[in-house]
């Protein structure tokens, strides 16, 4: 009788899993979505002939690990049993990370932006048979989104031919927008893009709070990039310099960065960046070292080199991957490197937005207990008062150290070393959170890593290791340079193949490093321009991937820069430096129209680089 309970327990207590095909996923945001009740699939284009056969549209949801609103949304609809029978019944429901899908995403984020005005994550876009996107949705409450479940579901009972004709003619009219995008200005209108440029940003530069914009705030690290360049060359309009002195200010000291730990959160709720929505990301760190780097060289101010150096200490201490955290198919890059984690979850192992970094009045005594000075820690880090977020206060820039010299009585010096004393407590207590980690190891990241930690190593030998260690793992999946992979330390079979973006910027990783330290890397870089030039490139421009995943994805000229470089612009620029050292490329590059596109008037923050580079040309 006891061995019969004990098998009986065994088999009550091993869960049936609603979605094995998410279970085995290389994608931990996938993973996330193993006991839905909805059905869901990973993308694979065979889905669309299935789609065929059965007569039904995919939805088609893409997010990612560390995104808080993809959390809030599976648990307020993707776990819900009446949003699970709307899609498992009249949809083919499929599950894309964004981070793996890189260029599926973009094109329903493009078509989301074209029909409604502006898109995001979690993204939701109905895809009929044939590959045509119908309609979407970004996060909505679960009412809300069953609400638009059953209106598709009702157009498609009615009428299911004129809804398909409609969608298909719906991608011809935004492929047809897109190719007009295309299209060359004339010359005498090209030239005056620097200052479409200088207008437009200026028109959306919050000179009071930094950044652009007066509601959502993200950093748009390639928008600040072409200032610093503008500046640097003299291109820049007089209102440049201050108005990066305030963004860089306020965005390391407001909110936006984890003034305790390190690193910077992805955006924030409102215009002074003091509510964030705590998900970090490896491509932000790397991309926001860059920038408060270069600033300090610039500007000759120290503070931002060190916050610089300080962004990639906190991705070495806390985004570098351990032995046991890429699962028993992991394959580490040279001497055992493992590289670092594409994101830190937006919410704790407890399901808690920010429950890593907020602190509660009882836990902000707690770990502060044996400070001889709590009050003056608290004030130091802006953590008196009113609290902005329900679960707590988070840490920002409080009074100054002169101030709670004049305040406290004491010296300055006195001052920071209570300063320093009560950070430490605050650290070794946060430590006992947990704070999961999506353990991907994005290739492209790695490059942008690369480009940063080859500049900081020029400011101390620390990064040294670091750079040399990305570096290697980066030449080893380069060696083959036409299987570039999108993620690192998997098998060929579930690695995916790299995309344009995976080569722009690995090989402007490699550049960046082999130019500070003379490593000899330049000839894998060239390399992996040529095989870019060649997998990717036809006769409308640069594809994202080598084959498109759905009709109507074109291939454009210039591709834009809102969150992350432009690959393009990086390929063109790389590829005049080289010129003289390859055929391939100069052949390429002679053949390429390089004519502005009306795109780029139209969109001129998104082609900042592009627009300078144009006028550097001149």
């Amino acid at each position: 009788m006891l061995a019969a309970a004990s098998v009986l327990c065994l088999a009550v207590a091993l869960p049936v899993q609603a979605n094995p095909e998410m279970a085995d996923s290389i994608s931990p945001y996938l993973r996330l979505h193993v006991d839905d009740p909805v059905k869901w699939r990973a993308w694979d284009p065979a889905l669309l002939e299935k789609a065929r056969e059965e007569q039904r549209p995919l939805l088609i949801s893409s997010g990612y690990y560390s995104c808080y609103y993809c959390h809030v949304m599976q648990d307020e609809s993707f776990k819900d049993e009446g949003i699970a029978e709307r899609l498992n019944e009249h949809f083919i429901p499929v599950k894309v990370d964004r981070e793996v899908n890189g260029a599926l995403d973009t094109y329903l984020l493009e078509f989301q932006r074209a029909t409604a005005g502006s898109a995001g994550w979690p993204l939701n876009v109905v895809v009929t048979p044939e590959g045509h996107a119908l309609t979407g949705v970004v996060y909505a409450p679960r009412d809300d989104f069953a609400e638009f479940l059953d209106g598709i579901t009702e157009r498609l009972e009615a009428d299911y031919d004129a809804l398909l004709d409609l969608a298909r003619r719906g991608s011809d009219e935004l492929s047809e927008q897109l190719r007009k995008g295309e299209e060359p200005m004339s010359d005498s209108r090209a030239a005056r893009l620097p200052q479409v440029l200088w207008t437009a940003m200026e028109r959306e530069a919050d000179d009071l709070q930094g950044g652009f914009g007066s509601s959502t705030k993200f950093p748009h690290s390639p928008w600040l990039r072409a200032l610093l360049e503008a500046e640097r060359i003299g291109e820049a309009p007089d209102w440049v310099p201050e108005f990066l002195d305030i963004t860089l200010e306020e965005m390391s000291g407001s909110g936006l960065r984890d003034v305790l730990g390190g690193g910077f959160f992805r955006y924030s709720d409102t215009p002074d960046w003091g509510e964030p929505h705590f998900e970090v990301m490896l491509e932000d760190q790397a991309q926001l070292a860059w920038v408060y780097l270069k600033a300090g060289e610039h500007f000759d101010r120290q503070d931002w080199i060190e916050l610089g150096l300080e962004n990639l200490d906190f991705v070495k201490r806390d985004m570098a991957l351990r032995e046991d955290d890429l699962g028993d198919q992991a394959e580490p890059g040279p001497d055992g490197f493992r590289g670092f984690a594409a994101s830190l979850s937006a919410v704790d192992d407890q399901g808690r937005e920010g429950g890593a970094y907020l602190w509660p009045e009882e836990d902000l005594e707690s770990a502060l207990a044996d400070h001889e000075n709590p009050e003056l820690v608290r004030a130091y880090f802006g953590m008196e008062g009113a609290k902005v977020f329900d679960l707590g206060y988070l840490p920002r820039s409080g009074e100054t150290v002169a101030q709670l010299a004049e305040r406290f009585e004491l010296d300055e010096e006195a001052v920071q070393e209570k300063v320093d004393s009560g950070r430490e407590a605050l650290i070794v207590a946060r430590e006992e959170r947990g704070l999961p980690r999506d353990e991907k190891v994005l290739t492209g990241a790695h490059g942008l890593l690369l480009s940063a930690l080859s500049l900081a190593a020029d400011h101390d030998e620390r990064f040294e290791e670091a750079g040399e260690a990305v570096r290697a793992w980066l030449l080893e999946v380069a060696e083959s340079p036409d299987e570039l992979p999108t993620l690192m330390g998997l098998p060929r079979e579930d690695a995916g193949e790299g995309t344009l973006n995976d080569y722009a910027y690995v090989a402007q990783g490699l550049r960046d490093w082999d130019s500070a330290h003379d490593s000899g890397d330049r000839g894998a870089a060239i390399a992996l321009l040529e095989t870019a030039w060649e997998r990717f490139r036809d006769d409308d421009g640069f594809r994202s991937e080598p084959e498109p995943p759905l009709p109507g994805m074109i291939s454009q000229r210039f591709h834009p820069a809102v969150h992350r470089p432009s690959p393009t612009t990086l390929i063109l620029r790389m590829t005049e430096e080289w010129l003289e050292e390859s055929d391939t490329l100069e052949s390429a590059f002679e053949e390429y129209d390089l004519r502005p596109g009306l795109g780029v008037e139209g969109q001129p923050k998104h082609h900042a680089r592009l627009i300078l580079w144009f006028q550097e040309r001149d």
